[in-house]
C-alpha cells in the first residue's frame, strides 16, 4: 500500500477505526498490536510484539502477555464490514479454546475471533517454537467454527472482505 495499512481511510475513516468500532460495544480494554506511533491519535495503548517478524502469532501472543482477560476478542485492521453482532455470536458460542468465524467460500477467519485465555498458552508455545501458521495453530488448541448463516440481520456475504491495496479499495463494491 505504501503507507501503514490500518490508517488508510475508506470512507472517511481509517481501516482501523472500523476495526475499533466493531469491538469497543463489548470491549472493557482494546489494545493495538503496533509498534507504530501513527496510531497514537487513537488514544488506545499500543503494545509493540515481543519478538519481531512472527505475523499475528506474535502480535496476539504478545498482547495476550500484556493485558490479562477471560476472553481475547481479535479483529484484523484491514476488515472494515466486520459486525459488532458478529463477536456477540462468538462470544456466546465460545466453548473451549476458540472459536473462529468461517467465510462463505469456506475459509478460516482467525483475525476475527475469540480466544479464551486459555488459549494464550497454545499461542505463547506456537511463538517460542517459531510454529507461526495461524491454521496449525487453531487445529492443536481445538478450535471451534461458526459459519454465519445468511439468515443472520447482520450477515452480508462480503463482510470478511479485507483490504491489502489501495485497488482492493477502489474496487470495493461493498
Amino acid at each position: 500500500m505504501g503507507q501503514e495499512k490500518g490508517l488508510v481511510k475508506y470512507k472517511g475513516k481509517a481501516l482501523i477505526e472500523y476495526a475499533i468500532d466493531s469491538l469497543r460495544p463489548l470491549c472493557h480494554d482494546l489494545v493495538i498490536s503496533t509498534a507504530n506511533d501513527a496510531y497514537s491519535y487513537l488514544d488506545l495503548p499500543m503494545i509493540a510484539d515481543e519478538i519481531p517478524d512472527c505475523g499475528p502469532i506474535g502480535g496476539i501472543s504478545t498482547c495476550m502477555k500484556a493485558i490479562e482477560a477471560d476472553v481475547y476478542l481479535v479483529i484484523s485492521c484491514d476488515t472494515p464490514h466486520i459486525p459488532t453482532e458478529l463477536f456477540t455470536d462468538l462470544l456466546n458460542q465460545l466453548k473451549g479454546n476458540a472459536i473462529v468465524p468461517i467465510d462463505e467460500s469456506g475459509r478460516k477467519q482467525p483475525l476475527a475471533a475469540a480466544y479464551a485465555s486459555s488459549a494464550s498458552d497454545f499461542f505463547h508455545k506456537a511463538l517460542e517454537s517459531r510454529s507461526l501458521k495461524m491454521m496449525h495453530l487453531l487445529s492443536s488448541m481445538g478450535a471451534l467454527y461458526f459459519k454465519p448463516s445468511s439468515d443472520l440481520d447482520y450477515y452480508a456475504s462480503k463482510i470478511f472482505s479485507n483490504y491489502n491495496s489501495m485497488g482492493d479499495i477502489s474496487d470495493s463494491k461493498v
